[in-house]
């Protein structure tokens, strides 16, 4: 390999380290702010409207209720991987999903898959906190106000990567370092992006075909597939919780 190949080589996986670095941290801010402030506001506005007696008590996810305690910084800790975690998924998939519908798109599956999984019936959550609509209302919307705000906000960082604005210090990368230190699991998950970017770069046929006009299709099909899944799970849940 040649000198110049090398630089090639090397400018195009800074570029490729950096879109996603620009995704993970969309994703991780998105989920700091959204799942774990929001989050707790939202519980703090439901210890106010619900029985005083349900004040301390300790959620189905094992969180005190109208309380501030370490499990609080535990759970902003786990909004943020999380986070970082969808904006991966965001970058996966943002090329399936038109550019006009695409933040909507997200706000969808996020609310849908999101309430899914956060809305079960039985234990505390929800079956003692009242108002349970409000609860219910608010755990739909703040993983579908993640998805929207994750859109907006990745295609900004994303646009000023493409346009050679983007910080190359160390800060801008973190979130692939931390996933370098998560163990055997994040190393696979590394050496995943890494062989898709090298199968993205040599022009391999499996990465063709994900671009591709078929492809984009399918990857649609399955985009709203798996959407209409998770609503169909919600609002199951949501008939057996009201």
């Amino acid at each position: 390999m040649t000198g110049v190949e090398n630089t090639t080589w090397r400018a195009d996986a800074l570029r490729a380290a950096r879109h996603l670095s620009r995704g993970m941290w969309a994703g991780i801010l998105c989920g700091i702010v959204v799942g774990g402030i929001g989050g707790r506001l939202a519980m703090l506005l439901l210890r106010v409207t619900s029985d005083p007696s349900l004040r301390g008590r300790v959620t189905d996810d094992q969180f005190r209720i109208g309380s501030i305690t370490s499990s609080t910084m535990f759970l902003v800790l786990l909004c943020a991987v999380a986070g970082m975690l969808g904006g991966l998924f965001y970058l996966a998939v943002r090329g399936w999903l038109p550019e006009r519908i695409r933040p909507f798109a997200i706000a969808t599956f996020g609310g849908a898959f999101g309430g899914a999984v956060v809305i079960h019936p039985g234990g505390v959550d929800f079956t003692q906190l009242d108002p349970l609509a409000l609860a219910v209302a608010m755990f739909i919307a703040l993983p579908a106000l993640y998805g929207l705000a994750l859109s907006w906000l990745a295609e900004r960082l994303l646009a000023r990567s493409e346009r050679g604005r983007a910080s190359t210090s160390i800060i801008s990368f973190l979130p692939l370092l931390g996933i370098g230190l998560a163990g055997p699991i994040g190393l696979l998950l590394l050496g995943a992006i890494g062989g898709g970017w090298v199968a993205d770069r040599k022009g391999a046929p499996l990465e063709r075909a994900w671009h591709s006009g078929p492809g984009t299709w399918l990857g649609r099909g399955v985009f709203a597939g798996v959407t209409a899944f998770a609503l169909f799970a919600l609002m199951r849940d949501i008939t057996a919780v009201l």
